[in-house]
């Protein structure tokens, strides 16, 4: 499993847990418009894209997402959902792949 996080001027890729999950949601998380963050475990997959808010502001952060997620060739798209709704999925996305994950580090 992997985390993908792409601002449109950088990408990281780490190793998932609960707590870069958290980490990349947080309120105080700087995620400009166009940001997508990405969970791939084999063939399921679960996508953020921010797409900011009508009352957004000034900095351009969003507090809106597009949340896709799928398995193999099949996909479905929710949207706007919130922050705390997509921290919500990406968290038992991650637990879903297994208790390795869960304490942040993964094991062999």
């Amino acid at each position: 499993m992997r985390l993908r996080i792409c601002d449109g001027e950088r990408e990281r890729i780490a190793p998932p847990s609960i707590e870069m999950v958290e980490q990349a949601f947080a309120a105080g998380a700087s995620l400009p418009r166009g940001t997508e963050i990405t969970l791939t475990d084999g063939e399921r997959w679960l996508t953020a894209l921010s797409i900011g808010a009508p009352d957004e502001g000034a900095d351009g952060g969003a507090e809106k997402f597009l949340l896709l997620a799928g398995t193999g060739e099949s996909a479905t798209l929710v949207g706007p959902v919130g922050r705390s709704e997509v921290l919500r999925r990406f968290r038992e996305h991650v637990q879903a792949s297994g208790p390795s994950l869960m304490g942040g580090r993964i094991c062999s």
